[in-house]
């Protein structure tokens, strides 16, 4: 099994950047939200101008940002008002009242916000309501067919497409 670069995904984020847009990745569980996002890290770290906030919820390094106050606090240690700022939240929903943060760090000019979350209330008609201002949610799908075949280094076969069938294209089933 290799990784792949789901570029279409990357350039539907960075044509929202520097947009005062709030972009958020949603979807099923396991289709590829927090590989995008920590590619998308990967790739702005390398900015010596930018400055890069990485909160990764299913670490357990981060269990102690539990409410928009922890966040705030750990967003206001790591923030260099004299660079370009972007907060990258994977799994937001972890974090109560997490909307109070993104609305405020959403008003500041030198600000990228970039989030996922996979579970209903990230996925409801509510979200606007709960985040305000604009946004921007890139759904992320499963693997496609030839996506399928490039992850598992697969040719196009009548075996490829019947476990692609029962299996479907979701990376992290590679897992199990």
């Amino acid at each position: 099994m290799k990784t792949i670069v789901r570029q279409s995904y990357l350039d539907k984020i960075e044509k929202y950047l520097g947009k005062d847009t709030i972009i958020i990745l949603t979807g099923q569980r396991r289709v590829g939200k927090s590989y995008l996002l920590r590619l998308f890290h990967e790739k702005v770290r390398e900015d010596a101008q930018s400055n890069v906030i990485f909160i990764d919820k299913e670490k357990h390094e981060f269990d102690a940002i539990r409410t928009y106050q922890d966040l705030n606090a750990y967003i206001d240690e790591r923030r260099d008002k004299s660079q370009k700022n972007y907060i990258l939240i994977d799994e937001i929903q972890e974090i109560e009242a997490f909307e109070k943060s993104v609305r405020s760090y959403y008003e500041e000019p030198d600000v990228e916000i970039i989030i996922t979350g996979s579970n209903s209330s990230m996925l409801s008609s509510d979200l606007s309501n709960r985040i305000g201002g604009r946004y921007k949610e890139i759904y992320v799908q499963a693997l496609s067919y030839e996506e399928f075949m490039e992850f598992h280094q697969l040719q196009d076969h009548d075996d490829t497409l019947a476990k692609y069938i029962q299996f479907g294209g979701l990376p992290g089933l590679i897992n199990d």
